[in-house]
Parts: structure tokens; C-alpha cells; sequence
């Protein structure tokens, strides 16, 4: 099989069509906002922080907010992700699974 500017072109498209493509993950951060005062005393009731040296919890739940006004709670990790439609469901996912991928 002989390569063409054709076949050049269409892998192109390919590759810059996969790198214009944002992540799940990427949009979800980049409409995150704060979770209210008491979404955030639940985590911390709940146990579902992250203990920093010398620092106090901090939260393992955040929100992420679409343009429909769809909230999307989400707990990661660098290794993984998970979302769940409510504070509840993050914050077992957070016990169940993410916790040990730290």
C-alpha cells in the first residue's frame, strides 16, 4: 500500500481531533465550584478528608457544576476518579475505592 497526502491527511484529522478532546475529568475541573458550608461539614463528619502534614482535613469531595446547572460531586485521587450525582454517593465511593488508590 502506497501512503498518499491523502492517508497523511485523514490521520492528521485523527491525531488533532484526539488532542482537542478534553477529559471527563478536565471539563469536570474546569466548572468546579465550592461546596457549601454544609456539604463540607458532612465530609468532615463522614470522614471523608485528606490529612495533610500539619494541616487540618480538607475535604475528599468536591462538585463540578454544567451548563444545564447539573451537579456532579467527584472524589480523585492522581491515579483515579469517580462522580457521583450526590454528596452521599462521592463520599461512599471515597471509602469504597478511592481511598486505597492513594
Amino acid at each position: 500500500m502506497t501512503i498518499t497526502n491523502k492517508h497523511i491527511k485523514k490521520a492528521t484529522l485523527v491525531i488533532f481531533e484526539k488532542i482537542a478532546k478534553k477529559s471527563h475529568f478536565k471539563i469536570l475541573r474546569e466548572n468546579k465550584i465550592p461546596l457549601d458550608p454544609e456539604e463540607r461539614a458532612e465530609c468532615l463528619k463522614r470522614k471523608a478528608v485528606w490529612r495533610f502534614n500539619g494541616s487540618g482535613p480538607t475535604s475528599a469531595v468536591w462538585k463540578s457544576k454544567d451548563s444545564s446547572g447539573k451537579i456532579t460531586y467527584i472524589t480523585n485521587t492522581h491515579r483515579a476518579y469517580n462522580t457521583a450525582p450526590t454528596l452521599k454517593g462521592a463520599i461512599g465511593r471515597f471509602h469504597d475505592f478511592i481511598k486505597g488508590t492513594a
